[in-house]
């Protein structure tokens, strides 16, 4: 039996705690609105204080342009702005606010006291409201700008209390929110100050790596560089780590649209695949990048937060961010090279003149070490377990991952075929037919050219299925439906066009690359390692797990207690 009920309008107390959630889910997210309110006032100097993680008090102090008295209660209305009053408005938003909720959102779930001045004004205003009614409002000395307190978040919605994490998880998230903004505006002043003891600071000087230094150490400053471009109409700038510098986390990626940080599971992945093939598997790096449109190619009115943007020129933006992270990583690998090729012509006890950057490691750290990035002359004389081939080389012992290696090299030379022109195509003796699933028919639809440039030749066959006429001519030939499989499969589950070659091609290279537990003879196992030596990335294989990992002779002379 169906329980029928009548339709009614909620209550207002009722619906307004129904909007505070949509806005404000934690204290972290009151914080956030708040720096939205300032940035949109022109502060320059921000102050966030909280306590207990923001549930006991969140006090946010701006010098920005204040609010006149008589329009004081007004900013605690739902859907009252300043910053819009058309709907043409939300196609030109250079605001961070607009849509009105924030101030009273907080303000219905907690008791709030503002304070605030215009400047030239000797007396400003102060208003207190307790679980969004007015309780308050009187003539106030203040100093031009603003100061919310918001005391008892969630003081009236119990159940909201229940969800919130640990008090430590809830700072920690409240500092995420301030670097965030820190790092999308460096020219503003932040400082954030957790139960009484100052925990993060900014100069306010316009230089992302102060702010980098500020929030991840000054180490992490020492190894960010520069990423910048412009084209048609969009631009970015900012900084990206070193391959070498990473982190087990995506934490530290941070992006910025038109000064806004967002959150864009597509842009992190774009930035993320520049590094293929520079990174360990589960590493991640560390960026800082503000992405610059014209207001009417952003949408930031898809979230009640406005943290996610939607562009109306999505593959463009991608294309630019990778380009952008990709000439910057090549122009830190050249450096790179340059500087040890030199360091190694200087040397007096060199003893190969390839360039190495294998140092051997501190004492503290014994275990074996993946290599990054240049590899030496290496002595081959072994196989073990049919899946590693061992060598020597100036510095220690190498043990090479025969997959991984034979990967890195099938996918440059693959890249390079491509980069000129097209990857060439070996004709079947006789077609394979392969079934599909809709997402991988989709993906043939979606990277046709790409699929044909890479060698792969299919033809319609049926509703459901393809004829496999060619496939990429390379010195091993795989079983054509697995390999056409793998490389749609991984085309379909692609979140930005942007990737689709590299995953085309380290998909192949992948398929075609000789196996673990394959026994190579000698002859192979010095071809295959005079290969890696002339890739431009031999650490890695396409998918970043290491090719190899270096025993340094240190490390040989201390385990067997020489040392």
């Amino acid at each position: 039996m169906s329980d029928r009920r009548p339709i009614r309008i909620l209550p207002p107390d009722v619906a307004a705690k129904i909007a505070a959630g949509e806005v404000v889910e934690r204290p972290a997210s009151a914080v956030k609105e708040l720096i939205d309110n300032s940035l949109d006032a022109g502060a320059t100097d921000i102050t966030v204080e909280a306590r207990d993680a923001g549930l006991k008090l969140i006090r946010v102090t701006d010098n920005g342009c204040g609010i006149p008295a008589h329009d004081l209660h007004l900013a605690f209305d739902s859907h009252a702005t300043s910053k819009v009053s058309t709907l043409e408005d939300l196609e030109r938003l250079t605001t961070l606010g607009f849509r009105g909720e924030a101030l009273p959102s907080i303000a219905a779930v907690s008791r709030l006291d503002m304070v605030t001045a215009l400047e030239g004004e000797e007396v400003g205003s102060h208003i207190r409201l307790e679980y969004g009614e007015i309780v308050e409002q009187s003539p106030h000395a203040s100093p031009p700008g603003t100061r919310v307190a918001v005391s008892d978040l969630f003081g009236n919605v119990p159940v909201r209390r229940k969800f919130v994490r640990s008090l430590r998880a809830e700072a920690n998230q409240v500092r995420s929110i301030v670097v965030q903004y820190a790092l999308a505006r460096p020219d503003v002043r932040f400082s954030l100050t957790l139960d009484g003891v100052p925990v993060f600071h900014t100069p306010g000087s316009g230089d992302v790596r102060a702010v980098i230094a500020a929030a991840y150490g000054p180490e992490a400053a020492r190894h960010m560089h520069d990423v910048e471009m412009a084209e048609s109409g969009l631009a970015l700038r900012g900084m990206v780590s070193a391959p070498g510098f990473t982190r087990q986390n995506r934490s530290a990626i941070h992006l910025h649209v038109n000064g806004r940080p967002v959150q864009n599971r597509n842009l992190a992945f774009v930035l993320e695949e520049a590094y293929s093939g520079r990174l360990m598997t589960g590493r991640h790096p560390l960026a800082s990048v503000n992405l610059v449109l014209p207001p009417s190619d952003v949408d930031p009115n898809i979230h009640p937060a406005k943290s996610e943007v939607r562009f109306a020129r999505e593959r463009e933006v991608h294309g630019m961010l990778h380009r952008a992270v990709s000439d910057t990583l090549l122009q830190i690998r050249l450096a790179e090279i340059e500087i040890h090729s030199t360091a190694a012509l200087d040397s007096s006890d060199a003893v190969t003149s390839t360039p190495s950057l294998l140092d051997e490691p501190p004492a503290a750290e014994p275990s074996p070490q993946p290599l990054v990035p240049d590899l030496p002359v290496l002595r081959v004389f072994g196989q073990t377990n049919a899946e590693f081939i061992v060598a020597e080389g100036p510095q220690g012992l190498y043990m090479i991952d025969q997959h991984a290696a034979h990967e890195r090299v099938l996918f440059d030379r693959l890249d390079r075929q491509f980069e000129d022109g097209e990857v060439s195509a070996q004709p079947l003796l006789e077609p394979a037919t392969i079934e599909l699933d809709a997402a991988q028919l989709l993906a043939i639809e979606e990277n046709r050219e790409l699929l044909r440039r890479t060698g792969f030749v299919l033809e319609p066959f049926g509703s459901g299925a393809c004829l496999i006429r060619a496939i990429p001519a390379i010195d091993r030939t795989p079983h054509p439906v697995e390999l056409v499989g793998e490389v749609l499969t991984e085309l379909a589950s692609l979140p930005a066009p942007s990737a689709a070659r590299e995953r085309a091609l380290a998909a192949t290279a992948c398929k075609m690359a000789v196996k673990a537990g394959q026994t190579l003879d000698l002859q192979e196992m010095r071809e295959l390692v005079r290969q890696l030596e002339r890739t431009a990335r031999p650490a890695t294989c396409p998918h970043g797990r290491p090719t190899m990992i270096h025993l340094s002779h240190v490390q040989l002379e201390r385990e067997f207690g020489r040392r």
